[in-house]
């Protein structure tokens, strides 16, 4: 788009999870470290370094003080493959809830990137269960806790099942 900064997909990332953090106008520490944890392995992997990840994460701030997520959107749809597209909703659903706090900006911006990128409902409602599975921490504090019982069952199996 005319007059905004050209975006790598690792960048797209970066800004993308940087829209959710900023969603309610203020970035809390779990959240800022969930972004900046999100690109820590490429520095052991050296692949990038701990001053190129502070940059990336400062310039997406940025970039969301400056621009509107729908133009975003528009900035980066030729350059997310499928697969870049869902791993960024992905992160983003998952930084929603990092906090443990969700606010219904943050629930728009989700769903209006899923919904632009036209990523199945099937696709987003699996990864959704997978991600708040993952980081339900009191799975492990609470013996009661439903997804404790010998029945569990991921709702997106049955739903494959009836399906088939």
């Amino acid at each position: 788009m005319e007059g905004m900064p050209e975006l790598t997909p690792l960048q797209a990332l970066a800004v993308a999870a940087a829209y959710v953090v900023m969603a309610d106008k203020k970035a809390l520490p779990e959240e800022r470290a969930s972004l900046v944890s999100l690109f820590g392995k490429h520095i052991s992997r050296r692949e990038l370094s701990s001053t190129q990840i502070q940059r990336m994460t400062a310039d997406a701030f940025a970039y969301v003080a400056k621009y509107p997520f729908d133009k975003f959107l528009l900035s980066i749809e030729a350059t997310l493959s499928p697969a870049q597209a869902i791993a960024v909703f992905m992160n983003m659903y998952e930084t929603m809830i990092v906090d443990g706090n969700v606010v219904s900006r943050e629930k728009e911006l989700i769903e209006e990137f899923y919904r632009f990128f036209d990523i199945d409902r099937r696709v987003v409602n699996t990864a959704r269960e997978i991600v708040m599975v993952k980081n339900d921490t009191s799975l492990f504090l609470r013996d009661d806790h439903p997804n404790n019982s010998r029945d569990f069952r991921f709702g997106f199996l049955d739903r494959m099942d009836l399906e088939a």
